[in-house]
């Protein structure tokens, strides 16, 4: 009898075991928050609960109450639409304008566009017959991918305000601010240090990164806007228009960003071509022409080739 029971036990563990195996391979995957029609459309849901949690914590101020600017033009019709569309517009408190830009491929044109879209809003609230005081905050948040070249020594999270050039401490004006959030940062500072693992704002850049990622699981058990966000972007991902979309916008980002990369690199050898010629009519060895431009030899006899 015993060993009937027992035997019972395993069929029931085994059974339990292929149930889990079966419901992992058959849970769907969800789809990438960091591609900017995902990220739209989580955070422009009717759930205005995981936005407000996600702004207070990238701004790091209490939000009592949010109004999301939703229309058409806020989500692009054509999966290479971007510019001039914002990725998410929001009114905090009722005096605050909010722009956030989820960007996974930087570009040069990254801060004069950061600048526009700030600009365009501020601006945009004057009426006529208004007066230059009633306009509100406007505060413009980027959030990229991969580090900044010309801002590596900063943290994950970077705040941005016109202060005097000698005396810091002063501000101009708190109409403008602008915060720029590494998401390649924010990850390796929430690992290496235990005590940045309470940190809000570190804890939604991991849910960016990767929703389905161990760390996260735990994030969930205490952060609530963050175990919300996951429920919905899995409720988005069920969606089958939705993955086509997120899978279309993804590949042209991604051919965008090896368009961009092979064009830096051509770029970088043109220079050094142009150097290694000039180099050449100085009559300088090929060996330090070599060291100096890192071009191969053969590089530099065609540049030769031609001069001649």
């Amino acid at each position: 009898m015993k060993e009937k029971n027992k035997e019972n036990e395993i069929k029931t563990e085994n059974k339990i075991e292929e149930k889990n195996i079966n419901n992992k391979n058959n849970k769907v995957k969800l789809l990438n928050p960091k591609i900017d029609i995902v990220f739209q459309m989580l955070f422009s849901s009717q759930n205005t609960d995981i936005t407000k949690g996600l702004i207070s914590a990238l701004i790091d101020k209490k939000i009592e109450n949010i109004e999301l600017e939703i229309n058409k033009q806020l989500i692009g019709n054509k999966i290479d639409d971007k510019v001039g569309i914002v990725d998410l517009r929001a009114r905090l408190n009722n005096n605050v304008e909010c722009e956030i830009e989820m960007q996974m491929v930087y570009s040069k044109n990254f801060i004069p566009r950061l600048l526009y879209y700030w600009s365009k809003i501020y601006s945009g609230q004057l009426k006529k017959g208004n007066k230059y005081n009633g306009l509100n905050k406007v505060v413009c948040i980027a959030i990229i991918n991969e580090d900044i070249k010309e801002f590596e020594e900063l943290k994950a999270h970077s705040k941005w305000q016109i202060r005097e050039e000698e005396n810091v401490t002063k501000i101009l004006t708190d109409k403008l601010e602008l915060h720029i959030i590494t998401i390649s940062k924010a990850i390796k500072e929430y690992k290496e240090d235990n005590k940045n693992k309470e940190n809000r704002l570190l804890q939604w850049m991991m849910f960016l990164n990767d929703p389905e990622c161990v760390e996260v699981d735990e994030i969930m058990k205490e952060n609530k806007e963050i175990k919300e966000a996951e429920v919905t972007l899995r409720k988005l991902s069920e969606d089958e228009e939705n993955q086509r979309i997120a899978e279309l916008r993804e590949k042209h980002i991604l051919d965008t960003q090896d368009i961009y990369e092979t064009g830096l690199e051509e770029g970088e050898k043109t220079e050094k071509r142009k150097i290694a010629k000039k180099l050449l009519d100085k009559n300088m060895p090929i060996e330090q022409i070599i060291e100096i431009t890192e071009l191969t030899k053969e590089e530099i006899s065609k540049i030769q080739n031609k001069n001649n």
